[in-house]
């Protein structure tokens, strides 16, 4: 048997993304949240993990490349949810957001974690977003977090040591440039903002830091 080549799952030292999709957002958030938990459990730190939302899962693969192109994450997790109706839009969402993001993750040297959520009832849905069958959001970092480390390691090359992306995000710890749209929130803001939006006291991390609307 030759070596055995994989990664690692600490997210020590690395910085993450999550693209989520909006709509059914009474559960997506609940598979941001399972995301953000796991990179935090794995080492990341809050501030080195951010969300980016969109409208539908039909739209991910689209967020996904422009946070590619940042060139600022080792890993991506891209979560959503898309459940069955009467029709064939079902199918088409859901086949066009798993093969857009299959190719960017073929296309790319960033660890990319894949949970959109493709059911046919409410249950199915509930039961893998937090409930019976575990937190697919979270599984989805987990991948992120193992790939980023095989790309980041360079495993099989000839030069052993950090990528490009890697240098690029030691250098540049200070914080992330305004986006051309919307606000600049760490993922422990989205949670907080969930909590609130469900009338609970989920407990919020300190550090959140906010930025004006550009």
């Amino acid at each position: 048997m030759g070596r055995v080549y994989e990664g690692s799952p600490h997210a020590d030292g690395k910085r993450f993304a999550i693209v989520a999709s909006r709509f059914n957002n009474f559960l997506v958030d609940k598979l941001v949240e399972g995301a953000f938990e796991a990179f935090i459990r794995a080492g990341a730190s809050d501030e080195d993990v951010d969300v980016f939302r969109c409208p539908g899962a039909f739209e991910i693969p689209a967020l996904l490349k422009y946070v590619v192109d940042l060139e600022r994450y080792h890993g991506i997790a891209c979560v959503g949810l898309a459940l069955r109706g009467g029709s064939a839009h079902f199918e088409q969402i859901v086949n066009e957001a798993t093969r857009g993001v299959a190719r960017v993750a073929a296309e790319c040297k960033v660890g990319i974690g894949f949970a959109v959520l493709a059911c046919d009832t409410i249950e199915q849905a509930i039961e893998r977003s937090g409930c019976k069958s575990g937190n697919r959001g979270a599984d989805a970092a987990l991948v992120a977090i193992e790939m980023a480390s095989v790309y980041a390691n360079d495993l099989v090359g000839s030069q052993r040591g950090r990528s490009p992306v890697s240098a690029l995000v030691a250098s540049s710890k200070g914080p992330m440039p305004t986006l051309e749209r919307g606000r600049r929130l760490t993922a422990a803001a989205v949670v907080k903002t969930t909590a609130a939006r469900r009338g609970t006291n989920g407990k919020a991390r300190s550090g959140t830091t906010r930025a004006s609307r550009s």
